[in-house]
């Protein structure tokens, strides 16, 4: 069990450290291509409904991506300040998440 989850952890980090080589995440472009996609319903296909429909997607991609950033903040700080550990420790953690 503590394996799988160390493999979960090594997976979710390697997918960020990719998001911030780009730095976008897979959430940010689906906001832009959304927002393309719009643009070519309403002016290209003139599809006014479906243009403004899907051009309503990009707020909802970029709110999920502030959640989802922020939760990997909390575990990080919950991490840091587990109880119990001294400053030295969280330190040393830190540092050797870097």
């Amino acid at each position: 069990m503590l394996e799988e989850q160390r493999q979960q952890d090594e997976r979710a980090e390697q997918v960020a450290e990719g998001a911030e080589r780009t730095g976008m995440s897979p959430l940010s472009w689906a906001a832009i291509g959304s927002i393309a996609l719009s643009w070519y319903y309403f002016f290209a296909r003139d599809d006014k409904e479906m243009g403004l429909f899907v051009g309503l997607w990009p707020p909802t991609f970029l709110a999920l991506g502030s959640y989802f950033k922020i939760s990997e903040i909390q575990r990080e700080v919950e991490r840091i300040s587990r109880p119990g550990s001294t400053i030295r420790n969280a330190v040393q953690d830190v540092m050797r998440n870097r």
